[in-house]
This record gives structure tokens, sequence and C-alpha cells, in this order.
């Protein structure tokens, strides 16, 4: 059924957008991060983003056979959506701060903090949830045409 992909696409979005906030939250509780397990400052993470193509061709032959359900691998993967494909950290310089009082301050007495940009963060989660919210509309707009077509079926 159709608005089952569709439901299947906008679920995949919400998804991946509720995973990127959770990223971009996780750089705003570490922009003052010095040190980590690892001994430097904490690295900026980003999400990155897969479509999930929706095979048309596969979608034309099911219509015209008849079938509505998956049976291969080709078609699950056909269905449609986002997915994330990796978490990769920025690869931008730390900031250099000079606080010689600061314990993890260098000979110089400057403090190497992490390279994560609040102002850039605040955006990307104001992005993120514009796109989480208008996901969650088409979802929304979808569950009320499918209301209304069981309502013709009355």
């Amino acid at each position: 059924m159709a608005f089952c992909s569709s439901l299947d696409i906008s679920g995949s979005a919400l998804t991946a957008e509720r995973f990127r906030t959770d990223i971009i939250l996780q750089n705003i509780a570490n922009a003052k991060t010095t040190q980590t397990s690892s001994g430097e400052p904490y690295r900026r993470q980003q999400v990155i983003f897969e479509e999930i193509p929706l095979s048309f061709g596969e979608e034309l032959e099911k219509a015209k056979s008849g079938s509505s359900k998956a049976t291969s691998s080709s078609e699950v993967a056909g269905k449609g959506g986002v997915r994330l494909t990796q978490v990769v950290e920025s690869d931008r310089d730390f900031v250099p701060v000079y606080d010689p009082t600061h314990p993890q301050a260098n000979e110089e007495g400057y403090v190497m903090y992490p390279n994560v940009d609040t102002t850039e963060e605040m955006i990307d989660l104001m992005a993120a949830s514009n796109a989480y919210e208008a996901n969650l509309t088409a979802l929304q707009v979808t569950k009320a045409m499918i209301n209304k077509t069981l309502e013709l079926g009355r």
C-alpha cells in the first residue's frame, strides 16, 4: 500500500532528525571539555545521512502484479526514506585560549578548547527541529488521508 511507504519515509526522517538532534546536543554539552579519555579536547561530531532510494521500476512492477508485500531484499531497500550513514568527527583545529591558571594549560599558557562553535550548533539545532516538524506534519497529513480513505469505504 502506498500509504505505508509514505509512513515509512516520514518515520525514517523523524528517526534521523532525532539522532541528529542528540548529536548536536552532545556537541553543545561538551563545548568546554578540554580533555577526553583520549587526552585531547572533545571533537565536534556531525551526522551523515543517506537517501534510501525509492525504486520506481520495482514499485511499478509490484503495482502491475498486484503484490503489496516485499519479497526480495532489493524491494525492501527500495522503500524510500533516509538513514544514518555515519557519525564523523570534525577536522577543524582546536581553539587555543590563553589561560595560564588552567590545569591543562601548556608551557605557553594556552589551553586547547574543543572545535565546537555553540552558535553554529544552535543554528544546526534549529534546522534539525524544523526538519523534524516538517516530517511530523507530513506524517499527520498522511494519517489524515488514510482516515479519509477509510471513511469513504463505509
